[in-house]
């Protein structure tokens, strides 16, 4: 019988039944490691099926904010007005000369488009009359109207991408040029864009974090452990997604984001546990060493994981499709990367044996590390005034730009230039203006819509309105009204708002929609609903804090430190998202606003991933004061003992959001660069000077909490 066949026993057995349930755990899929790895393997390759066809389950849809008065337009035509088309792709068609003198390549382009796959009613310009401004001023461009043929809006990208292939591939007469835009072409290009950044992303990042592996465990094994769980993590969250897709859509959008963060958390809990088993295994059982390392750093990553998911839950209270399939595509590969390390990690450390140790003859680089650990926080300790100040400092100037933050949502400037949905956009806003990709659309009593086309026509930010639908049998007729601006604007956000007023005063039964008021109900969601979501995840990650480290002054010093990190991070994205420092470096186009999406979302995120640092550090720091009873000698060797682990999941992360950021649209590049940013921040000014600084200065009065609240809180201790 072989090692993997044979039960491990050790000298702990006897004291099991006091062994806390994260050490049972442990203990138990370590007993028996090789039906533990059995078991996960079985799970993996019944995941992985599911996991490389996530992309064809995900839809590119779910950007509407539900109960707003644009998703309630846009509701109100496709059941009323279906002929308007107020969806339709536009397929913009220029040509050197006046297409009146030359309609050859117009009409070679109609007739590809008619009856083509992903195509419904086709709208000749040369048909229309002059004031449905179908042809441009100087005569050269042409907007042809093409309806989408798809069951739903999950399949409305995919109907855009058959249609713009068709319109690439059309034979088009010298001088002529043709590409489809609009909003679901827009998001096929992204959708497509953001499935390459990820295979980027994974290429990029792939090397570097092994290196940093080596580096940290002086092991090749030891390297490959976090590697390993990561993904076997991330392919069970995919699976689970794509198995979601069938109750409810989701978008695409959740596919990066949960493998970004499956990747960064799957390795953070990888080294933290990988690093305490070391430590413990030092002539120890390994059974003993897996127990009491999952009753110490497994416990940091239970509580790291629980605070993560229970931020990101926060989420779910934006009523936007596309942002609770992000949180909920993060929590399922956060929760599958959390079971694997506190599984699947302790049986093939036990399986692997000594081999996962240092090499023979080295000495571990995480005890070698402590010395130099030990004397910077004994410096930060000895002037704690002083460091407490320069870090606060340094958080407080980089939070300085984000009190000028304006948010905005993103229109086809999400996609890059010289793809085709991009190039049409950019066609139209040449040949018609800024306002003509995106109208609004309003939906009125066929009595008033001549008082409403009155009331917009007056407006300084309106180029036109005009009837473009006849009443139904609801009695209602459509107004067009076509905004001099573009649709990610400041001005067109005042436009809607100005013109939603007026119509409340002057025509009560209509209602303002169309794609030019979606970003702007975006918004409002967004901005609505972060307060709350915001105070709830504060809310959590006190009375989290509160119940495992029975400490008023750690949980509200811990609270305020994240709040400063993530309004450094703010003040960050604001400079290089919004004004445009540094944004060339990043091969983006700064767009003159920090996406609305982003200070409800990243709170979250960096609120959840901070903590993992903060619960790994001061789970430390508790058990050597449990140990010794000594605050400040505490402070020392929970970060002497911490220190590089810390700071080599610190550095690996931020390979991980930079190689995410770099690849991607704007959005991601959004997204993970500032995450890169915080997570340094939080691992050096944040762990490295006002952590230390502070605990030195409180003292054993860090440790204090009232007696009524302790005697109402539940128990969490770190085995020692």
């Amino acid at each position: 019988m072989s090692v993997l066949d044979r039960p491990i026993s050790g000298a702990a057995d006897a004291r099991a039944p006091r062994e806390g349930l994260l050490a049972r755990t442990g203990r138990s899929a370590a007993r028996r490691p090789r039906r533990t790895l059995i078991v996960w393997a079985l799970v993996v390759l019944a995941a992985a099926p599911l996991a490389v066809t996530l992309t064809g389950a995900l839809s590119g849809a779910g950007w509407e904010a539900q109960g707003s008065d644009a998703q309630e337009v846009r509701d109100e035509l496709r059941r009323d007005f279906p002929q308007l088309g107020a969806e339709a792709a536009i397929v913009a068609y220029r040509q050197d000369g006046r297409i009146a003198d030359d309609p050859s390549g117009l009409r070679m382009l109609l007739a590809a488009l008619k009856g083509s796959p992903g195509t419904g009613t086709i709208i000749d310009p040369l048909a229309q009359p002059a004031e449905a401004g179908l042809i441009s001023d100087d005569g050269r461009v042409a907007l042809v109207p093409v309806s989408l043929d798809a069951a739903d809006d999950a399949g409305l990208p995919e109907a855009a991408g058959e249609l713009m292939s068709t319109v690439d591939a059309v034979d088009l007469p010298d001088g002529a040029k043709a590409d489809a835009t609009g909003e679901w072409a827009v998001w096929h290009d992204f959708n497509k864009s953001n499935e390459e950044a990820l295979r980027k992303a994974e290429l990029l990042s792939g090397l570097p974090t092994i290196i940093l592996l080596f580096v940290a465990f002086g092991s090749a094994i030891a390297a490959g452990l976090p590697l390993l769980l990561a993904l076997s993590g991330i392919a069970v969250g995919f699976a689970m997604l794509n198995l979601a897709t069938s109750v409810t859509p989701l978008s695409v959008w959740s596919m990066n984001f949960s493998m970004m963060i499956g990747l960064a958390v799957g390795i953070d809990y990888s080294l933290f546990i990988v690093s305490r088993y070391r430590e413990e295994r030092g002539g120890n059982d390994p059974l003993d060493a897996v127990a009491r390392t999952l009753a110490t750093a497994g416990k940091a990553v239970f509580l790291s994981a629980l605070t993560v998911v229970l931020s990101l839950a926060a989420i779910f209270l934006v009523p936007v499709m596309v942002f609770r399939a992000m949180a909920f595509g993060m929590i399922l590969s956060v929760v599958a990367t959390a079971a694997a390390s506190l599984t699947l990690l302790p049986a093939i450390l036990v399986a692997l044996g000594d081999r996962v140790l240092v090499t023979r003859g080295s000495k571990d680089p995480d005890r070698a590390a402590e010395g130099r650990w030990a004397r910077w926080t004994a410096a930060a300790m000895r002037r704690p005034g002083v460091a407490l100040a320069a870090g606060l400092g340094v958080l407080l100037l980089l939070a300085a730009p984000a009190l000028g933050m304006r948010l905005g949502m993103p229109a086809a400037g999400v996609v890059d230039r010289g793809e085709q949905s991009r190039d049409g956009y950019d066609a139209v806003v040449d040949a018609f203006g800024p306002g003509a990709p995106a109208p609004l659309f309003v939906t009125v009593p066929a009595d008033d819509a001549a008082r409403v086309v009155n009331l917009a026509e007056a407006d300084p930010g309106v180029v036109a309105a005009t009837v473009v639908a006849e009443p139904a049998p609801s009695g209602r007729a459509v107004v067009r009204v076509s905004p001099s601006t573009a649709v990610d604007s400041e001005d067109t956000s005042q436009l809607v708002g100005r013109l939603r007023s007026q119509l409340d005063d002057e025509a009560p039964g209509a209602r303002l929609g169309g794609p030019g008021s979606q970003n702007t109900d975006l918004t409002a969601a967004l901005t609505g609903t972060a307060p709350a979501a915001i105070a709830l995840i504060m809310a959590v990650a006190f009375l989290l804090l509160l119940v495992v480290f029975r400490s008023t002054l750690i949980a509200v010093t811990s609270i305020v430190f994240n709040l400063i990190g993530v309004a450094a991070s703010f003040g960050f994205a604001t400079l290089v998202f919004q004004h445009g420092y540094g944004a060339s470096l990043l091969g983006i186009e700064h767009q003159g606003f920090v996406d609305a999406w982003a200070p409800l979302f990243f709170f979250a995120l960096l609120f959840g991933l901070s903590m993992d640092y903060q619960l790994f550090l001061l789970a430390a720091i508790k058990e050597r004061h449990d140990a010794t009873g000594d605050a400040r000698l505490a402070v020392r060797e929970g970060i002497a003992r911490t220190g590089r682990p810390i700071t080599n999941a610190a550095l690996i992360m931020i390979v991980v959001f930079v190689a995410f950021g770099v690849t991607g649209p704007i959005p991601p590049t959004e997204l993970g660069v500032t995450l890169a940013l915080a997570v340094l921040l939080d691992a050096t000014v944040i762990r490295m000077m006002l952590v230390p600084s502070l605990l030195g200065m409180l003292g054993e009065r860090a440790w204090r909490l009232p007696g009524w609240v302790d005697r109402r809180l539940p128990h969490v201790s770190f085995d020692h």
